[in-house]
């Protein structure tokens, strides 16, 4: 289902493309309306407004860049009205003015079209405005006005289309759903050799339910994506909350997967221990949960003014960096417990060395969130995006390297017995009770 519901977007995303379109109501004199945020890059681009009427000739669109040093102030000030109406608008870097009266057909009209050129990417804000001193007087006056215009950057065909701290975003989640597809199918394929050569496969089965994970969640986003410039509009924000969702879930089941497989999951007679198993299901379910607390209360029902958020790098977000050093500290101190218990120089070999590469993974999401931390905003989401889809990849090749199907593998081999299998003949000898030959030969003695 994900693969088709993806394979749908791609078509969409090449059909059809246009600017990006904002159009509404405005209906409260007085008030800043907010319509959106758009980010330029450093080669520009274009707003053209095509309809604008009002009941009142005083209403105004109003641009601010954030290379104005009142923008952070305006941003502040939405939903508090602590700075006048009028100082606001005296602020703005580009005004409209001049509305049609409301019914008017004016498509005849050519309104200016706006050309943004900066020196590096740059956030716009749009609002819409009516501050004259007749509204303070009589709050009954009618008021109603409209408004459409097209937002356009520079760039390719996606990418002329998007904000652009988003650009690059659709792309690249497109070539990870079809790179993770490809792991996905490859793991398939690895789930019937291996159950044909009667080899362990355990482990595949659990990456290819993680993969699936995945997949669903890159559907979602892409699917967002496709709604966003097929239809010219803003995104359907539950496609992205629920795309975020499933992939904190993948992230959760990964980091549980990683843990077993470290403390003998399918490779040793040692693994077992309720205790860490227990550990285990926990680490997981509050990695999930947190994460999926953190970017509903702290992104996705953030102020629509608001920069990308990484979830990771808010409040909750920062007992899950610390968790995470917990884990890293857990899953070195199992592993080499486990590797201790091990008679066999492969396996040894084999829990040191995948507790040295995937260690890497685990401290890959703190050094993430200092990342996003201390970046730009208009960098921070694509890059966040893309570099999480990326550690991921890398990973997930590795893991596929090391339960090959192969005979000669001893990492898939279903466990039967470990050198220790000596060891506890000897005891069990040991406790055999004395036969007649044994009570002979104490009596001779």
């Amino acid at each position: 289902m994900g693969f088709l519901i993806s394979l749908l977007s791609i078509i969409l995303l090449l059909n059809g493309i246009n600017a990006i379109n904002y159009s509404g109501l405005y209906l409260k004199p007085l008030d800043f309306r907010w319509i959106g945020k758009f980010c330029f890059d450093e080669q520009g681009g274009s707003i053209h407004v095509t309809r604008f009427q009002s009941t009142s000739n005083t209403t105004k669109i109003l641009l601010y860049s954030d290379s104005n040093p009142h923008y952070n102030e305006i941003l502040n000030d939405f939903g508090q009205g602590d700075i006048s109406c009028q100082e606001k608008i005296s602020w703005a870097n580009y005004t409209y003015t001049n509305p049609d009266n409301v019914g008017v057909i004016s498509d005849s009209r050519n309104y200016n079209v706006k050309k943004v050129s900066q020196n590096r990417d740059r956030f716009w804000m749009i609002v819409m405005a009516d501050c004259d001193n007749k509204f303070v007087e009589d709050h009954s006056l009618p008021f109603v006005s409209t408004y459409t215009f097209d937002v356009e950057n520079s760039g390719d065909a996606f990418d002329s289309q998007l904000s652009a701290e988003q650009q690059s975003i659709p792309q690249g989640q497109i070539f990870f759903f079809l790179l993770y597809t490809g792991f996905l199918i490859s793991s398939i394929i690895y789930s019937v050799i291996l159950k044909k050569k009667g080899l362990e496969g355990k482990a595949i089965h659990f990456f290819i339910a993680i993969l699936i994970v995945f997949l669903i969640s890159l559907a979602l986003y892409i699917s967002n994506w496709a709604h966003i410039l097929k239809f010219h509009k803003y995104e359907l924000r539950f496609l992205n909350l629920f795309g975020n969702i499933f992939e904190i879930l993948g992230n959760g089941l990964f980091v549980a997967l990683i843990l077993m497989i470290g403390q003998g999951w399918t490779t040793s007679i040692y693994f077992g221990s309720l205790v860490k198993q227990i550990i285990n299901i926990l680490v997981s379910i509050t990695l999930i949960v947190i994460g999926w607390v953190a970017y509903v209360y702290y992104v996705y029902h953030s102020k629509e003014q608001n920069s990308y958020i990484y979830f990771m790098d808010t409040c909750p977000g920062y007992f899950l960096l610390a968790l995470y050093v917990v884990i890293i500290g857990y899953f070195c101190w199992a592993n080499y417990v486990n590797r201790n218990k091990q008679n066999e120089s492969i396996k040894k070999n084999f829990i040191l060395i995948f507790t040295i590469i995937f260690v890497f993974w685990l401290i890959s999401h703190p050094l993430v969130v200092i990342v996003a931390h201390f970046m730009d905003p208009w960098v921070k989401y694509k890059v966040i995006s893309l570099l999480n889809l990326a550690i991921n990849a890398i990973f997930f090749i590795i893991l596929l390297i090391i339960f090959r199907p192969s005979h000669n593998n001893m990492i898939v081999k279903i466990l039967q017995s470990d050198d220790k299998s000596n060891d506890m003949k000897e005891i069990k000898e040991s406790e055999k009770p004395y036969n007649g030959a044994d009570m002979d030969l104490n009596m001779s003695n």
